[in-house]
């Protein structure tokens, strides 16, 4: 009996414990690593995405060279990049106009040469002063793409000062929006220290023009000459670089629905619609599901276009609709001036791929492996397999270890072109055969704890019991 016990549960054991094998997944692809590096990133390829069968990418594994999982975990993808402010030269343009005049009451107007120089006209409403002074600064930002985080500023050589500066905003040189309505600018001196204040925070606003001016109200001493402006610029964000397919569409069930199968888990983000002709402007709703039996279900709403212009065309801008893995998708044009005409639309389909990164323990060939319908989430977070990870953008990440270099590079790699596994039916709903044989190995224990407890009472229940003679004879002693 105790042999069958030990059986039961060193098969139990077993099965519980069953390392996973390249086989047990449908599609794989080579990864490119000696295994030189402890660590390497690879850019998931659209193959992948075609041939996983959860969303999270819960069926992908790395395997070594003798079949064995490595650990790997996901890189935090990034939809969009911010490129750092840089800090650039502004030229400072006076304003100067009669004595007691407002920069309010000057007409200015910016002339640009063939060769880009920039000159500044400035008239006051009255008759011509003999004696102009400076009223305010004009600052040119028309060549900027990108709005302003900060100015600072420089003045000429003083005693010391503390004044308030405004500073307004236009893109036209007419009309003018207060930006910034008294920014406290000084320089003194007490007891041999020096204090300065020279550098100005303003709204992030893109404008072509700024205008600076002193708010002279209260001033005890005179407010100085500016000589020299720098500007803070803010961050731009930039899209990430994306995969792109297209895909054809199949007409619907109603007149205006076409319906498109990305046969895949594509992390999708961006949609772009090809129309069959041109000159065809049409309202658009697109919907999507993740199964054939599924309701559509609404996503985003907008305006397609494709147009002639100038001897040339040009289209509606890329549609967002979030960071969707859904199989199928639907464009329901609305027919009303009738719809796309003749012909079908095409759907171009953008995403952001998944960098993988995992550790090359084992020997190589490494690959990546992917497709598997009872597979479980296998991937570490990333600070798990790379301790003190932070992500700069690129490719080297930061080590913790005492010692250690300050940081530890991640070798970029590519994958080689798909190959067969286990092929599709471990895209398939499958018996568990491992569970139904541990259910089944508990059940027999189940059943031979059951035969020994009904043994024992049996023994017990067949002990003759006391006689009542004996009983008798017993007390007369």
């Amino acid at each position: 009996m105790k042999a069958i016990v030990f059986i039961a549960f060193f098969l139990a054991t077993s099965l519980a414990t069953a390392a996973e094998k390249p086989a047990d997944y449908a599609y794989g692809l080579k990864i490119e690593a000696s295994g030189s590096e402890a660590l390497y990133d690879v850019t998931l390829p659209p193959a992948v995405y075609q041939g996983v069968t959860r969303r999270d990418l819960g069926d992908v594994r790395v395997f070594n060279g003798a079949g064995e999982v490595v650990p790997h975990a996901w890189r935090p993808r990034r939809t969009e990049k911010a490129d750092a402010g840089a800090t650039v030269a502004l030229t400072l343009f006076p304003l100067k106009g009669p004595a007691g005049a407002s920069v309010d009451a000057l007409a200015i107007s910016v002339r640009r040469s063939a060769n880009g120089a920039v000159s500044v006209d400035v008239k006051s409403g009255g008759a011509p002063a003999p004696v102009q002074i400076i009223a305010g600064y004009l600052i040119d930002m028309s060549s900027q793409d990108r709005a302003l985080r900060a100015v600072e500023l420089d003045w000429k050589a003083t005693e010391g000062f503390s004044g308030k500066l405004r500073i307004d905003a236009s893109d036209d040189l007419a009309s003018w929006r207060a930006l910034v309505p008294g920014a406290p600018l000084l320089s003194l001196e007490v007891g041999g220290q020096r204090l300065q204040q020279k550098r100005v925070e303003v709204p992030q606003q893109k404008a072509k023009y700024l205008r600076l001016a002193w708010v002279n109200e209260g001033a005890k001493t005179p407010l100085p000459e500016l000589i020299a402006a720098s500007g803070e610029l803010a961050e731009k964000y930039i899209e990430a670089a994306r995969e792109w397919s297209k895909f054809s569409a199949a007409k619907g069930e109603k007149a205006g629905d076409y319906v498109f199968d990305v046969k895949g888990q594509f992390p999708m983000d961006r949609l772009r619609l090809e129309m069959p002709e041109p000159n065809t402007i049409v309202q658009v709703e697109i919907l999507a599901r993740d199964k054939a039996e599924q309701p559509w279900r609404s996503v985003t709403r907008g305006v397609a276009y494709r147009l002639r212009q100038s001897g040339g065309e040009v289209a509606s801008p890329d549609i967002a609709v979030g960071a969707s893995s859904e199989r199928w998708w639907m464009i329901r044009v609305d027919q009303r001036g009738g719809g796309l005409g003749s012909g079908v639309p095409a759907l171009n389909a953008g995403w952001v791929p998944h960098q993988l990164v995992f550790a090359a323990r084992g020997a190589p060939p490494f690959t990546l492996a992917y497709g598997n319908r009872g597979a479980q989430a296998g991937a570490l977070p990333i600070e798990s397999l790379i301790p003190g990870y932070r992500d700069d953008g690129g490719a080297s990440v930061r080590s913790v270890k005492t010692g250690a270099k300050p940081t530890v590079n991640v070798q970029v790699t590519s994958a080689q072109p798909q190959k067969e596994l286990g092929g599709e039916a471990r895209l398939q709903e499958q018996i568990d055969w491992k569970r139904w044989s541990l259910w089944g190995v508990l059940g027999l224990g189940v059943l031979v704890l059951g035969a020994m407890a009904w043994r024992l009472v049996k023994q017990l229940g067949s002990v003759p019991a006391p006689s009542d003679k004996n009983s008798k004879s017993g007390d007369n002693t």
